[in-house]
C-alpha cells in the first residue's frame, strides 16, 4: 500500500524565509573612538560631575554618575529606536528641545556661578547640602543639548542602515555605557583632586565661576550649529 506523500510548504509555492543576517561589528571600533572624545570632551556632564566631585567627594556624587551613564545611553537608544526619525520629520521638536536645553543649561551655570561655598568643613574639605541624585541626573540627559546631538550624530553615522537597527542600536547604547563609566569616574575623581586645592571660600568661588564658564562654553557649538 502506499504511503501518503507530505508537501512540504516550500514545494506547494511558498517563498522561502530569507535567513536573518547578523549585525556587521565593523562600526564598533568607529563607535568607541567617538564615544571616548564625546564623553571625555568637557560639556555638561563633565562640569557637573567635577563640579559634585569637589563640593561632596567622590562617594556623594555616585548617584549623579550613575544617572548620566544610565540616562545618556539611555537616550542613545530610543533616539535608535525610532525617536530620532520623529525629530527629522518634525524639526521644530529638535528646535524646541535645544531651546529648552540651552535655556536650562544657562540656568544651571547661573547657580554654579552663585553657589555659596556654605559650611565649608576645612577638615573633610567638603560642602555641606544635596548632591544630585541618580534620577534628576538621568532626566538632566533630556534637556541636555549635546547629549541630543551626540545621540543624533551617532545614530545617522552608524545605526541608520544598519541591516538590523535595533540590535544595532542597543549595541551603541551599550558602547556608551561601557565608556562613560570610566569618563564620569575620570573627571568626578578629577573634582576630587581639584577640591583639595580649595581652602578658602575665595577659592571655592573661583572654581564654581570658571565650572560655569565652561558648562555655558560647551553650549557654543550647538548654538552656533
Amino acid at each position: 500500500m502506499d504511503q501518503p506523500r507530505v508537501i512540504h510548504p516550500t514545494r506547494a509555492g511558498a517563498a522561502p524565509v530569507p535567513p536573518i543576517e547578523p549585525p556587521s561589528l565593523d562600526f564598533v571600533w568607529p563607535v568607541v573612538t567617538f564615544a571616548i572624545v564625546a564623553l571625555l570632551s568637557p560639556g555638561p556632564n563633565t562640569v557637573l560631575l567635577t563640579t559634585s566631585g569637589a563640593s561632596f567627594g567622590f562617594r556623594r556624587s555616585l548617584p549623579a554618575m550613575a544617572g548620566i551613564c544610565f540616562g545618556a545611553p539611555l537616550l542613545i537608544l530610543a533616539v535608535g529606536l525610532g525617536l530620532g526619525a520623529i525629530l527629522e520629520t518634525v524639526p521644530a521638536t529638535r528646535i524646541a528641545i535645544e531651546v529648552i536645553g540651552v535655556a536650562y543649561m544657562l540656568w544651571l551655570a547661573w547657580k554654579i556661578a552663585s553657589a555659596e561655598p556654605k559650611g565649608l568643613d576645612q577638615n573633610l574639605k567638603q560642602a555641606e547640602g544635596r548632591p544630585v541624585g541618580a534620577l534628576q541626573a538621568a532626566l538632566l540627559q533630556w534637556v541636555n543639548p549635546k547629549v541630543w546631538t551626540m545621540a543624533v550624530a551617532t545614530m545617522g553615522a552608524y545605526g541608520a542602515a544598519a541591516n538590523n537597527p535595533t540590535v544595532q542600536a542597543v549595541i551603541i547604547a551599550l558602547i556608551f555605557f561601557l565608556v562613560c563609566v570610566p569618563a564620569a569616574v575620570i573627571w568626578t575623581g578629577f573634582g576630587v583632586a581639584v577640591r583639595r586645592l580649595l581652602a578658602t571660600r575665595r577659592a571655592v568661588r573661583i572654581f564654581n565661576t570658571v565650572m560655569a564658564v565652561l558648562l555655558v562654553a560647551s553650549l557654543i557649538p550647538i548654538v552656533a550649529g
